[in-house]
């Protein structure tokens, strides 16, 4: 095999990432998610013709993952100019490539998500040496079986390319960082990750709750919070969840319900106003998510409370 050489970069475009999009749908949701700076999200979609697809030229040392929405038909990869037949994947079935490979196929319908990862980044999600390292990683099939778990959690994502202005950014943080554990944890070795002890520190963990409810109608993301506590976004998720037996993501919209909460039962303010004053996107989204977590309609819930 070719060894493919290592060149650092600062970012990939859309256009960059996958190449000659004019017969193409590219939707780029956002670069730099959990403070990777080389991370990418793109949702993509082919009707397959035009020219063919290739890797990024110069190459970065990271990983794409490609999560298949629509049932993709069998078709060859050339990689480091030795040809590859892939097999027919299923709704679910998973890509991973070595970025640092170069790459190239034909166009064929496809729609799928696409997650860039750095090396950098992932070697964060490796506390304690739990792993031997991304070598198992680098060498895992280009394309494999279907990963419930990672079409579940692109899944989730589909909806925020819609308006990307509008989506979370800890949410976005969130399903990131849960999509990079779950690859290395798969392919690295086997092994589990080195337990997590302790938690945030008491001033840690008050700082970040603070600034939290103090920024409820903001779009916070998950390297704000971790910058608050001198870590990395990776060990704050950790440390948090640790300490509070949530995640970040939960903390705040739990926060953020309860202020709606507050507003519903106090307040004859509309329930438009109580979701921007909540930080949700809209009223549709706040009505969504008080739905799904409380079990009741925001409506509902305020008459059940004056009856």
């Amino acid at each position: 095999m070719v060894e493919p050489q290592r060149i650092q970069r600062a970012s990939l475009s859309g256009n960059e990432f996958l190449t000659d999009p004019r017969s193409d749908e590219l939707s780029l949701l956002k670069m730099g998610a959990a403070s990777d700076p080389h991370s990418m999200m793109v949702l993509y979609r082919s009707d397959g013709r035009g020219d063919g697809v290739r890797s990024p030229n110069p190459q970065l040392d990271g990983f794409l993952a490609v999560i298949v929405f629509q049932e993709m038909e069998e078709f060859t990869l050339h990689r480091n100019r030795k040809a590859i037949q892939i097999p027919r994947s299923v709704r679910g079935s998973t890509g991973l490539h070595d970025l640092r490979n170069t790459w190239s196929s034909a166009k064929h319908p496809t729609y799928s998500l696409n997650l860039v990862f750095s090396s950098a980044f992932l070697g964060e999600l490796q506390p304690g040496g739990g792993y031997r390292g991304m070598d198992l990683l680098r060498d895992a099939l280009d394309y494999g079986s279907r990963d419930e778990t990672l079409l579940h959690l692109g899944s989730a994502l589909v909806p925020a390319f819609k308006e990307p202005g509008k989506a979370n950014r800890l949410f976005i943080d969130q399903v990131f960082l849960a999509a990079s554990t779950h690859l290395i944890s798969k392919h690295s070795a086997q092994q589990p990750l080195a337990s997590v002890r302790g938690g945030l520190t008491p001033w840690q963990e008050k700082t970040t709750k603070e600034f939290l409810a103090a920024n409820v109608q903001s779009n916070v993301s998950l390297a704000d919070l971790a910058n608050l506590c001198d870590l990395s976004p990776p060990q704050f998720a950790r440390l948090f969840k640790k300490s509070t037996g949530t995640s970040p993501y939960r903390w705040f919209i739990e926060r953020r319900l309860s202020l709606s909460k507050l507003m519903l039962e106090s307040t004859n303010d509309d329930l438009a106003e109580i979701a921007l004053a909540c930080g949700f996107a809209d009223q549709s989204h706040f009505t969504r998510t008080f739905s799904r977590i409380v079990g009741l309609s925001p409506a509902a819930w305020r008459r059940l409370q004056r009856n």
